[in-house]
C-alpha cells in the first residue's frame, strides 16, 4: 500500500500522489516538456501505466515521486526513484507548464532530498541529467550537486550529478 505522506516547505507542499493528479501528469507527458523524462507520449495507456508505476514505486520501495503543490495546484513532481535499470537511487524533478523559473524545483528537491536521507536513509543521491537539459543542470548546481561523470541511461547520454550528503536530523 502506498503511504500517505506530506512535506511542507515555505511555499510548497509535497505529497504522495493521488488519482486526482493524473490530469496534470497526463498533460505533462503529452507535452514537449517530457522530452528529457522519458519522451513525449501520445497515447493515454502508456501515460496511465507510468502513473500507476509511480504508485507502485511508493508501495514497493517506500519512496518515490511526490506531487508538488503550490496553493493546492499541482506544479510538478519531485522525489527519489530507483528503477531496475538505474545504477542507484536518483533525485529527480520536473515541473508542469507555466511553473518554471520560480524556484519550485530547487525548493521541492531540497525538501525531498532531506526527507530521503532522514526518513529512508538514502544518499548521497545522484541525479541523471541529459547533457542538453540546461535548466535541469542549473537546478542540480543550485542543489550543490557536482558533475561526477558521463554515462548512458536508457540508450541515451546522461550526466551523473552527485548531491552532497544531508546532515543527520
Amino acid at each position: 500500500m502506498m503511504p500517505a505522506l506530506s512535506i511542507s516547505t515555505e511555499r510548497l507542499t509535497l505529497r504522495t500522489p493521488v488519482l486526482a493528479d493524473f490530469d496534470a501528469v497526463e498533460a505533462y507527458a503529452r507535452s514537449p516538456r517530457a522530452f528529457f523524462t522519458g519522451g513525449q507520449q501520445t497515447e493515454q495507456m502508456p501515460i496511465w501505466r507510468g502513473f500507476l508505476g509511480t504508485a507502485g514505486h511508493w508501495a514497493l520501495k517506500g519512496y518515490g515521486m511526490f506531487t508538488v503543490l503550490r496553493d493546492g495546484t499541482p506544479v510538478g513532481r519531485v522525489g527519489v526513484i530507483d528503477h531496475v535499470m538505474w545504477e542507484e537511487p536518483e533525485l529527480g524533478w520536473h515541473l508542469f507548464e507555466g511553473h518554471e523559473g520560480q524556484g519550485y524545483a530547487t525548493e521541492a528537491a531540497l525538501a525531498a532530498r532531506r526527507w530521503a536521507a532522514t526518513e529512508r536513509g538514502l544518499g548521497p543521491l545522484v541525479s541523471f541529467v541529459h547533457p542538453d537539459n540546461a535548466p535541469s543542470r542549473r537546478v542540480a548546481e543550485r542543489l550543490g550537486a557536482t558533475h561526477e561523470r558521463d554515462t548512458t541511461l536508457l540508450g541515451g547520454p546522461a550526466q551523473v550529478w552527485r548531491h552532497p550528503a544531508e546532515a543527520a536530523a
